[in-house]
Parts: C-alpha cells; structure tokens; sequence
C-alpha cells in the first residue's frame, strides 16, 4: 500500500542523532507489501546534500552518513537488499573521489550487496589500470557488481575481458545498452555478461531477432525516466515489458528499470533557503520515480490488481491534464 511506503516532508528536526537518522535505524527489510526479491533496479538517491535528504526525510542527516542514510531509504521503500539493484554512477578517471563511495561503516557494510557501481565504456577500456583497481576496491568493500555504459551500437571485444575481471574479483558484470546494440556481430560480448539492461525510453520495442542475441538470465528494461518530471505512463510502461518477455526464453527473468540518474551533479550547490520549488521537491521526485519501479514490478511479477490503485491513480491524472481539470 502506498500508506506503507509514505515518507515524511515535513521540517526537519535538527536535534544532534547518531550517525544514521533515527527513522532508518529499523532492520533492512522493506516495510512495504512488496517482496524482497522483487525485480528492479534504481539509482541510488541524491545523497551528496545531506540537507536536503535532511528535508525529505524530516530528520537529520549528517554528511558522514548520508551515502548509508540514502541506500536504506531506498530499501525501506522496497528495493531489494541483495543483487546490485541499487546503481551508483563512480567515476573510473577521477580515483581521488571514490573515497565517498567507500565509507560505509562496518555497521552498515551489509548494505554493499544492495550496491553495483555504474561506468562507462570509453572509461573502462581508456584506463585499464584504473579500472582493475576500482574492481578490487568494488569486491573489497562488499559491492555486488559493476554496470558497463555503451551508447553506441557496436562493443569493444575488450569488454570481455573486463567482465571476465570483474567476475574473477567475485563482482557480477554488467552490460547497458541501446537496443539497436543487439545484432550478431556483438553476441559473443553480449554473452559474457550475466545481466544486460536496454534503454527503453524511446519507445522503441526490442524485435525477437534482436532478443535472441540475448544471452543474459536477467534483461533490465529501462522504461522510467530518471530526469523527467512527468508521471510514467504505468499501462504503457507494462505493455512494453509485458511484450518483451514475450519475446524472451522462458528461463529469463525481466526486471524493471529506472534510466539514468536522480540529478546529483545539481545537488553539488550549496543548498539556499530560497531555493526555488522544484530544486527542492527534487528529492521527492525521486522517490516518486522509485515506487513506479516498484508499481510496474509488482504488476509485471504478481499481476496488476496488486497496485490497481497505482495504476487508476495515473489513469485519472492523465484523464485531468487532457480535460484541464484538477485531479
């Protein structure tokens, strides 16, 4: 129920707390409806400003736990605690940062499995060093994996050797793409990678030609849009990944997937008591976009009558806007 998953915007309140905010102290389990395993991945919150998160949650973040405070928020609203479905965008050029990806106590180690670190290729395959060394920091600290980012339609033969790396490391490798990257001359790449995520957003669907390159157990269909501040189209979104599945051998499992990320680089300001309204409901946003992942999950695993309200909630918001009135 939405109720479950409700979190406060009121005023914070600023008295001294431990590290981590008092209302995320609960054990890591959902405290929603939602089932633990269930299929979605998300970006991690907006947790370099540790007072806006202070705003949304109505408690005091510190800085030192903002990173921890952001990801059991997140599974607090029902992300799974296992599996990397938490992405995290790390720099793989600027090491001197990957100190704050890195910082969780040993009280808040177990949080790492929920996390995968989320790169680009050109970055990966410029700076192999590097890279090998940000795989051992990853596996050190307890992360389950790493995404590998190619916009273009043609992958690197290299890109085997790094998810070959980053599996020898124990980390499970990656792979998001565009779907015109699905041919046959990119099959023996695509197939060493255990998950393979398509960029959905255009509204372009996958034909089963394409799928059949498809080696992966786990196909992410990145069908929200992390930068948008409209609402997802629910029954459009699940027809696509209905289809889709479809499309798949019956062995695969499609997951639920939010493209892009909540917007950090905006977060980097020092934050204004004048900051306009959108600045500020950012963070909600985000959220917001979290538990469509969620709606669309449910629906796509448990049948849509599970978040019926979910679904009549767009349904009526769509049918205000066309008709100009308020809903």
């Amino acid at each position: 129920m939405r109720e479950n998953r409700d979190v406060s915007n009121s005023t914070p309140n600023h008295t001294p707390e431990p590290s981590d905010a008092a209302s995320l102290r609960a054990p890591l389990v959902p405290t929603s409806d939602f089932s633990q395993f269930l299929p979605v991945q998300v970006p991690i919150l907006p947790w370099q400003n540790a007072k806006l998160l202070s705003q949304t949650l109505g408690d005091t973040v510190y800085v030192s736990s903002a990173f921890a405070t952001a990801i059991r928020l997140e599974l607090q609203l029902g992300v799974p605690a296992q599996r990397g479905e938490i992405g995290v965008r790390i720099p793989v050029t600027a090491p001197d940062s990957w100190s704050e990806f890195f910082c969780l106590d040993d009280a808040s180690l177990q949080l790492s499995r929920a996390l995968r670190a989320e790169v680009s290729a050109p970055e990966v395959l410029e700076n192999p060093q590097t890279c090998a060394t940000l795989l051992s920091h990853l596996a050190d600290n307890g992360w389950y994996g790493i995404e590998i980012e190619v916009r273009g339609e043609n992958l690197n033969p290299q890109l085997i050797q790094v998810a070959q790396h980053a599996a020898d490391a124990g980390l499970h490798p990656g792979l998001s793409v565009l779907p015109g990257t699905l041919h046959s001359q990119n099959h023996g790449i695509i197939s060493a990678f255990e998950t393979v995520s398509l960029d959905l957003l255009n509204g372009t669907q996958p034909r089963r030609e394409q799928l059949k390159y498809l080696a992966a157990q786990r196909v992410v269909g990145k069908i929200i849009d992390a930068k948008s501040s409209e609402r997802t189209n629910l029954e459009a979104a699940l027809e696509t990944l209905v289809l889709m599945r479809a499309k798949l051998p019956s062995q695969s499992e499609v997951v639920v997937g939010i493209a892009g990320d909540f917007g950090l680089e905006s977060l980097t300001l020092p934050l204004r008591e004048d900051l306009d309204f959108v600045a500020k409901t950012r963070l909600a946003g985000a959220q917001a976009k979290i538990l469509e992942a969620l709606d669309l999950a449910s629906a796509l695993t448990q049948g849509k009558t599970t978040v019926a309200s979910a679904f009549v909630a767009d349904v009526l918001s769509r049918a205000g806007k066309a008709t100009s009135l308020p809903v």
